[in-house]
């Protein structure tokens, strides 16, 4: 294979937009994928050691492609605390994408509009979700965290169509080792691909591989301090019948309570699931009344400690700490008072899940493994997906690392 200017090693979030960002100004770029380039892509849910469920999808467009469309600014003040200031490439999104919050068109009058409704005097007033999703195309069928079959929702698989009108080129099914570096110089990648080893040579190498596979590449290529600080933005989800409301022909996560989220990392929002068998397992006994009943959920999401790890061999260790507990506890409580309010009796109120991971990051933390500008101690060598994140948001970082990507764009370019 040729030498590229520019491998990105990832087409998700990041390295999708990174490469229309790059191949728009000229810049030759090769993206390589571990998975194929399929739709809908496959889910998988990695394990801890301690069985903590982590989400993570490979192919083209990554986690984007299931992920529910949810478009917010994560860490915000953080970042710009660090000296990483993205106002300007938030608003160059904002401008290009559908992003806005949920249409009220896409919402039910019996649903979350009278949801809204009931919880406009109280103290547990919800928002609109700000989404990636063209109302004119949505026909609430509810299968954003499955692919949208309709084209409705927006996922990377447009910047990358994007790059390639460009120019970019792009290779699938090929597992990136490692980074090969010589004399502390990135001049390319070991991979194996669907014929064997490959070596890729490039004057730059951008890893956008995702929270948990950015780090086993960055250890097998030396880093030994990347993988040490895994967040996984920790997430439950509390449900309750509720007679007089019914969000089940509405796109999830329709609404959200962000009133934790800066001073606590808790946010708060609803969910649906037509998963008849998947609903018989969580209620268990309540489930005939689950069944013949309107129901929802509260899913909480907090930004949880960053005690977890990623090692070598791809082993991930995450459990629940103390703090994280208190959190989803503090979050639960507020889950059932917005079940109550919405009408559920005490008896039905249910939590439908234990602890699972929505998003995953830190491993290659901003200060730790890459400076401010995304760039490690190795020259050439950057990162640019949710591992750079410093601390867990608890909320969709998808936005934060499209931003961080359209802020490398202009340096690398």
């Amino acid at each position: 294979m040729r030498k590229h200017e520019i491998i990105i090693i990832g087409s998700g979030a990041g390295g999708a937009t990174l490469a229309r960002e790059l191949s728009r100004k000229g810049r030759d770029v090769l993206i390589v994928e571990a998975g194929e380039d399929q739709f809908p892509l496959p889910l998988t849910i990695a394990k801890s050691r301690e069985d903590i469920g982590i989400f993570e999808v490979f192919g083209a467009g990554g986690a984007t492609v299931l992920c529910n469309g949810n478009g917010v600014r994560a860490l915000e003040r953080d970042l710009e605390g660090m000296g990483v200031k993205l106002d300007g490439e938030y608003r160059e999104l904002e401008a290009e994408l559908p992003i806005a919050p949920i249409a009220e068109s896409l919402l039910m009058e019996r649903g979350s509009l009278r949801l809204e409704e009931i919880l406009r005097p109280s103290e547990y007033r919800m928002a609109r979700m700000p989404k990636f999703i063209d109302p004119a195309k949505c026909v609430g069928c509810g299968m954003c965290s499955v692919g949208c079959p309709h084209g409705a929702k927006w996922d990377a698989r447009v910047f990358l169509r994007g790059a390639v009108s460009h120019g970019a080129d792009i290779v699938y099914n090929t597992r990136v080792e490692k980074v090969r570096i010589v004399n502390g110089l990135a001049v390319g990648v070991d991979a194996m691909g669907p014929t064997g080893m490959v070596q890729m040579d490039a004057d730059t190498v951008v890893l956008a591989a995702g929270g948990l596979k950015t780090p086993v590449i960055l250890q097998k290529s030396g880093f030994d301090n990347a993988g040490r600080k895994l967040f996984v933005d920790l997430c439950e989800i509390w449900s309750g019948v509720t007679p007089e409301i019914d969000i089940s022909d509405e796109p999830p996560m329709q609404l959200v309570y962000m009133n934790m989220a800066q001073s606590r990392r808790i946010s708060l929002c609803t969910v649906f699931s037509k998963n008849k068998e998947r609903l018989r397992y969580y209620t268990g006994s309540k489930a005939d009344r689950y069944l013949n009943n309107n129901w929802m959920g509260i899913l909480v999401k907090i930004g949880d400690t960053n005690e977890g790890g990623v090692m070598a061999d791809g082993t991930i260790f995450k459990a629940v700490t103390p703090e994280d507990r208190k959190k989803l506890d503090e979050g639960g409580a507020v889950a059932r008072e917005i079940l109550r309010l919405a009408g559920a009796k005490e008896d039905s109120i249910v939590k439908f899940s234990q602890p699972y991971g929505g998003h995953n990051g830190a491993t290659a933390a901003i200060g730790d493994v890459v400076d401010t500008d995304l760039r490690t101690e190795v020259r050439n060598l950057f990162v640019c997906d949710a591992s750079v994140l410093p601390v867990a948001p608890g909320l969709p970082p998808v936005l934060t690392v499209m931003a961080l990507a359209k802020r490398l764009a202009k340096t690398l370019a």
